[in-house]
């Protein structure tokens, strides 16, 4: 009895020996993995953009900074980033507060309509806003003003681009004051209301100042979204000369490819100092007005309109969806329409546009098999790789990991134009020894979407590891459970719900992401998002417009795939659900 006791403490020993070197390899690959798709492509950019400002172009890059286009490009950048902010912050707070503190009905249509504007993609949304104009401008000329002829594409300009921006991106502050509205204690409003505090008082001297961090974060958030994004300024500003720095960056590269690659760091780094801008006044405002108070969710809304709760509710109802519906029902209705020049009635509806793109040319059904392929491969990536690395920074508690996690989210806040520069600095020689070489590949486009996206897929696993029980997990290991036994025993089927939704979100960024890879395709490598920006800008527009559609249809796909799985999600997790 004796020997078989010592003997099964050393097979215990064994196996807990062999799980220890398992978990310092899996802790070695997370390093790993991390060093590669989020640390090299920081530090090589910043690297060669002193390089770029100091080497031997240090006088065609000077040259280039301190151009006319440099400087005009930058202040157009600033005049959208401020705007779209400007607007994406009053639009998203007031939305924000009425949603969370009144009995908004109906709230989830309400929410659902409004976040899902900011997940549809930017080219797309620029597309069926510019579907609308044609309509208009023609029933007005019928209606005898014929001063609407000479009338060009308002949308197309400096407060066009502001708009769409400020629209494009008010979900984002929405959400974040939200969550910091859910998250108010009931105490601090009822003895605001025991003090005989006003409704209004109680807002503007309790609820505001406790939800400002929540507010200077979703603007900030905004702000960085608004100057990085390419989609919006490159269907509104390109056909109308205002040109912001991403574009610019854009014609550089199109126009003299790898030549312009100096030139397009510098001004890529400008973007980049102009999203730190605003992260810095993040910290500073977030510094100056804290409050503390005992975070207890809030489960009722606290306020009530009274006879205006009805009238309200119904006219941004009304306003949310003639926002989100009208654009895509004009981007539909081009998709469908006969020819240029002939009305659209229901008797000569035609799908020749849709049997073009999906049969007949060549370029789509690569952007549909690329896109998809990228998509599916980078979810299925970051799902088990933010698995491992949620299980070593929530259950082993890794202090480096931890430390590591706001180097997750750079690549993702950063604009993707500098993310794309990074990539094209990285790997447009090839690779030191082993001689592979990734540029103008579907690769280099790959290694920008695992950088990118690796903060989307993390987040919903960390807040499932947070809820998950430690015990189980405990238990398994003492009992001499190796890793992998446990991954597969335990850890999968618990975490298969958030891990699941994660990857559902990834595929639903980057199915039609346009602005990493607008500066990473080649021919042969077109995704969905270039696919659409080429046809619009070949002036195929009914031929976009119906990729649009189905690159719509595919996104609402992917969000009913992920709404299915709600119920067993950590709250936040899906962020068009009330």
């Amino acid at each position: 009895m004796a020997v078989d006791r010592l003997s099964l403490l050393a097979g215990r020993r064994s196996v807990v020996s062999g799980s220890g070197a398992q978990e310092r390899a899996l802790l070695g690959l997370a390093l790993l993995f991390l060093g590669l798709f989020t640390l090299l492509p920081a530090v090589y950019l910043a690297v060669q953009t002193g390089l770029a400002l100091l080497g031997p172009t240090r006088e065609a890059v000077w040259a280039t900074l301190t151009s006319a286009d440099a400087w005009r490009a930058s202040r157009h950048t600033l005049e959208v980033g401020l705007g779209g902010t400007l607007l994406a912050l009053l639009y998203g707070l007031v939305l924000a507060l009425f949603v969370t503190l009144t009995p908004a009905r109906p709230r989830q249509w309400l929410v659902f309509a409004f976040v899902i504007q900011a997940l549809l993609p930017p080219q797309v949304v620029a597309l069926a806003w510019t579907q609308l104009w044609l309509p208009l401008k023609n029933m007005m000329i019928a209606q005898g003003w014929d001063s609407w002829q000479a009338i060009s594409n308002p949308l197309q300009s400096r407060e066009g681009i502001i708009l769409l921006l400020g629209i494009h991106y008010a979900p984002l502050v929405f959400l974040t004051v939200r969550a910091g509205l859910l998250n108010l204690s009931p105490e601090v409003i009822e003895a605001a209301r025991v003090c005989g505090a006003s409704p209004r008082t109680i807002l503007r001297r309790v609820i505001l100042p406790l939800v400002l961090p929540s507010t200077v974060a979703g603007g900030a958030l905004a702000f960085v979204s608004c100057i990085g994004n390419f989609g919006i300024p490159a269907f509104l500003g390109i056909p109308g000369d205002y040109l912001v720095l991403p574009t610019l960056i854009y014609r550089e590269l199109s126009g003299f490819g790898p030549a312009a690659i100096p030139n397009a760091l510098v001004l890529s780094a400008v973007v980049a100092l102009l999203a730190a801008l605003g992260m810095v006044l993040q910290r500073v405002f977030l510094k100056r007005g804290r409050f503390d108070v005992i975070a207890a969710r809030l489960k009722v809304a606290p306020f009530h309109l009274g006879h205006a709760q009805q009238p309200v509710a119904l006219v941004l109802t009304v306003w949310v969806s003639l926002l989100l519906l009208a654009p895509l029902l004009a981007l539909l209705a081009k998709s469908v329409s006969p020819g240029l020049g002939i009305p659209l009635t229901l008797s000569n509806l035609s799908l020749d546009h849709y049997s073009y793109v999906l049969l007949h040319n060549d370029a789509t059904l690569r952007a549909f098999v690329n896109s998809v392929s990228l998509s599916v491969g980078s979810a299925v990536v970051l799902a088990g790789a933010s698995l491992f690395l949620a299980y070593q920074m929530e259950y082993r508690r890794s202090v480096l990991l931890r430390r590591l996690l706001p180097w997750i989210e750079v690549p993702y806040v950063i604009p993707g134009v500098v993310l794309a520069i990074a990539m094209i600095l990285l790997y447009l020689k090839p690779l030191p020894i082993l001689g592979w070489s990734f540029y103008n590949t579907l690769w280099i486009i790959f290694f920008a979407y695992l950088a990118r996206f690796l903060t989307i897929q993390l987040r919903p696993v960390l807040s499932g590891f947070m809820q998950m029980p430690r015990d189980m997990l405990e238990a398994a290991e003492v009992f001499g459970g190796s890793l992998l036994s446990r991954m597969r025993r335990i850890i999968v089927p618990l975490m298969l719900p958030s891990v699941t939704a994660g990857a559902l979100l990834v595929m639903l960024l980057s199915l039609n992401e346009l602005t990493v890879s607008a500066l990473l395709w080649a021919s042969g490598t077109e995704t969905l998002g270039v696919l659409v920006f080429g046809l619009e800008q070949g002036g195929e527009s009914a031929a976009a417009s119906a990729v649009g559609v189905i690159s719509i249809l595919l996104t609402l796909i992917c969000m009913l795939l992920a709404s299915r799985l709600g119920r067993r999600l950590p709250e936040g997790v899906l962020p068009w659900r009330a």
